[in-house]
């Protein structure tokens, strides 16, 4: 009897955690950006976001997507509730900067991409590229958690199963776009990671050339990390292993 309560017991603290971290995803709890980094102006690259088509290469339209709590969501990938189920989704060609330093079994860091990262752009130190990082997932993770969107995918794995590519597309502005467009115009990812065909044909390769040329404009302009000059602070930077 005492082991059945035990386990009765467990089993509520787990679901009182699940409805918690639920609740902390409803919309007044979202995260903020502290403004410290720009983002570009309404109707700035307006015609440049690529008309968005649903069907195509290959590719399987999701429609009424949701996003379900902060795991697994960060910048760049997304735990997803759709008709079909869940799933974590990653997008096609662009890659957020981490938002954390962070240190795993074995000794292993990310710190070698943090530092692969911030030398995207134009040489940031880790405090730098992770602020960047933050402000990426609470940008994204804002749009995405205000209304339904859509996801196209081949159901192409990301390294192994469990995890797939996709195209989110999302309202900005009065019109559909696609959400890796978008992160580009924002200057809050480098085009860098795997891509595919989009819906209109475009092929991989023109498609990641568009991006790059797209780019050049953002950084010309200042837009997001392009931007970003942080205040000088004299306090310690807080991230482990943080280059001076």
């Amino acid at each position: 009897m005492r082991k059945i309560k035990r386990i009765l017991g467990i089993v509520f603290v787990v679901i009182a955690i699940g409805v918690k971290l639920y609740q902390g995803w409803d919309d007044k709890n979202l995260p903020e950006g502290d403004g410290s980094i720009s983002r570009a102006e309404k109707g700035q690259f307006a015609d440049k976001f690529t008309e968005v088509k649903t069907s195509g290469a290959g590719l399987e339209l999701l429609e009424n997507c949701k996003l379900i709590t902060g795991r697994n969501s960060d910048g760049d990938s997304f735990h997803v509730k759709h008709a079909k189920g869940e799933n974590q989704f990653r997008l096609y060609y662009v890659d957020t900067p981490e938002s954390e330093y962070k240190t795993y079994r074995g000794g292993d860091s990310n710190g070698e991409r943090l530092d692969q990262q911030g030398a995207y752009f134009n040489g940031l130190d880790r405090k730098e590229i992770t602020k960047v990082g933050k402000d990426a997932k609470v940008f994204v993770l804002g749009l995405l958690k205000k209304k339904p969107f859509k996801v196209l995918t081949k159901w192409e794995d990301v390294v192994r199963p469990g995890r797939e590519y996709c195209f989110v597309i999302i309202e900005w502005e009065g019109k559909e776009v696609y959400l890796h467009e978008l992160l580009v115009a924002q200057g809050l990812v480098r085009v860098h990671t795997s891509g595919a065909e989009l819906p209109g044909g475009r092929s991989y390769k023109a498609q990641r050339s568009y991006l790059e040329k797209w780019e050049k404009d953002v950084k010309k302009a200042g837009v997001g990390a392009w931007g970003f000059a942080p205040k000088n602070e004299e306090a310690d930077s807080g991230v482990e292993g943080s280059k001076k």
